[in-house]
C-alpha cells in the first residue's frame, strides 16, 4: 500500500480516541451548565498508557494457531452471556461455532447475496414479531435488540461488504443503500454510523475515494437527522440543536469516562467485575452516577473501572496487536478488506459506545481472520 492508503490503518483507532476526548474535553467548557470544565491527571495519564500500550502493540506479530483461537471464542461466548441467558448461551456458541466455519470456508465471500437476502429477512422478521417500528417507538428498541436481530445485521454488514468487493458497478451501491434504509427503520444511530464507517473503508480501500466522500456526506446527513428525529419523539424537551446534541452526547460519554478514571485513581487494579456481564453500562452507571442507566464511557472505561492500569494496559495492547495483524494481512489478500472494515468500524465505533464483550471478542476473531489462506488478488 502507499502513505495515502493508511488513513485506515489501526492507527486511526487511536487517533478517534484522542480526538473524541478532546471534543469532549472542549463541550465541557461549552455545556457549562452540565458539566465542571477541565480534566483530571488521571485521565491525561490513563490516556497517556493507553497510546504507549497501543504503539507498543502494533510492533508485536502475534501467531496462535485456528484451532485455539475458535476455541477462545466459544469460551469467551459463553463465559460473557451465561450469566443473561443461562444455557441458551451454549445456542449463542453453537452460532458463533456455526459463524467461523462459514469464514474459514469462506462462505460469506461465495453467498454473499443469499446470506445479505438472510440477514435482511430476520431484520424484518425481528420487526413483526415486536409488533411495532423502533423508528417511532424509541422505548422499544432496547427490546428490538435480540439475537434474531444480532445475526441479522451481522449477515447484512458483511455481505454488504462482500457486495461492493465482488459486484460491479451499480450494482454494489444496491447495498449499501438497502442497508441503510433497514437500519433506519430501526433507529439505531449506532448500526446506522457502523455501516456509513464500514462502507467508507471498502470504497476508500478499492481505491473508490469519491464515493467514500459522497457516502460519507450522506450517512453523516441522515445520522444527524435521525437523532434529532429521536429526542422528538422522547418526552425529555430538549433545546438543543441536531449538532448541539451530538457533541452533548460526546461530552457526557467523555464526562463519564473522566470521573472513572478519577475514581479508579492511577491504582493496578481494580475491584469490580464487569467480565461476566454482557452490558456495562448500568453497573458504572449505579457507582460513578447514582443512578442505574446503560451509559457510555468510551471502550476504555470499562477495562480501567473493571481493572485499573492493569486491565485497560493488557486490553489495549491486545486490541492493537489483533488490529494490525489483520490490517496486515488485508494487505496481502482482497478478500480480507470486508472482515477488515468491518471490525475497524466497529473498534471505530465503540469509542463511544462502550460494548467491552463485544470488543474483547473480536481480539481473538480478529487473529483467527487474519490467518486465512483464501487465494486472491492483491491490493
Amino acid at each position: 500500500m502507499k502513505f495515502k492508503d493508511e488513513l485506515f490503518s489501526p492507527y486511526i483507532f487511536l487517533i478517534g480516541f484522542i480526538i473524541f476526548c478532546l471534543i469532549g474535553l472542549m463541550g465541557k467548557n461549552y455545556f457549562s451548565d452540565y458539566y465542571k470544565s477541565g480534566i483530571s491527571f488521571h485521565t491525561v495519564s490513563y490516556i497517556l498508557l493507553i497510546s504507549l500500550a497501543f504503539i507498543v502493540g502494533s510492533k508485536i506479530n502475534l501467531n496462535i494457531k485456528e484451532n485455539y483461537l475458535a476455541g477462545i471464542i466459544l469460551v469467551l461466548v459463553v463465559f460473557f452471556t451465561f450469566k443473561r441467558f443461562e444455557y441458551y448461551s451454549i445456542v449463542l456458541s453453537l452460532l458463533a461455532l456455526m459463524i467461523l466455519i462459514m469464514i474459514k470456508k469462506n462462505y460469506f465471500s461465495i453467498y454473499y447475496k443469499e446470506i445479505y437476502v438472510l440477514g435482511v429477512l430476520l431484520c424484518f422478521l425481528n420487526i413483526l414479531i415486536l409488533g411495532k417500528l423502533p423508528l417511532l417507538n424509541p422505548e422499544i428498541r432496547e427490546l428490538a435488540l435480540t439475537p434474531l436481530f444480532v445475526l441479522g445485521y451481522s449477515f447484512v454488514l458483511l455481505s454488504n461488504n462482500f457486495g461492493i468487493l465482488k459486484s460491479r458497478y451499480p450494482y454494489y451501491i444496491i447495498f449499501p443503500i438497502t442497508s441503510l434504509l433497514l437500519f433506519i427503520l430501526y433507529g439505531f444511530r449506532t448500526y446506522i454510523i457502523l455501516l456509513i464507517i464500514s462502507t467508507m473503508i471498502m470504497f476508500y480501500l478499492l481505491d473508490k475515494k469519491q464515493k467514500t466522500l459522497y457516502f460519507g456526506l450522506v450517512g453523516s446527513i441522515i445520522t444527524i437527522v435521525l437523532g434529532y428525529i429521536t429526542v422528538l419523539l422522547l418526552p425529555q424537551n430538549w433545546k438543543l440543536n441536531p449538532f448541539e446534541l451530538l457533541w452533548y452526547r460526546v461530552t457526557f460519554t467523555f464526562d463519564v469516562f473522566d470521573k472513572i478514571c478519577a475514581k479508579i485513581g492511577l491504582n493496578l487494579f481494580s475491584n469490580y467485575s464487569l467480565l461476566t456481564e454482557t452490558t456495562t453500562g448500568y453497573i458504572i452507571s449505579q457507582e460513578i452516577l447514582n443512578y442505574s442507566h446503560n451509559i457510555t464511557s468510551t471502550i476504555f472505561g470499562p477495562p480501567i473501572f473493571d481493572g485499573g492500569i492493569m486491565e485497560v494496559m493488557i486490553f489495549s495492547l491486545f486490541v492493537s496487536m489483533s488490529l494490525f495483524k489483520l490490517y496486515k494481512s488485508t494487505k496481502g489478500n482482497r478478500m480480507l478488506i470486508p472482515y477488515y472494515s468491518l471490525i475497524l468500524s466497529i473498534f471505530l465505533v465503540s469509542i463511544e459506545i462502550s460494548p467491552y464483550p463485544l470488543i474483547l471478542l473480536l481480539l481473538p476473531l480478529s487473529i483467527f481472520i487474519s490467518s486465512l489462506n483464501s487465494s486472491s488478488e492483491q491490493l
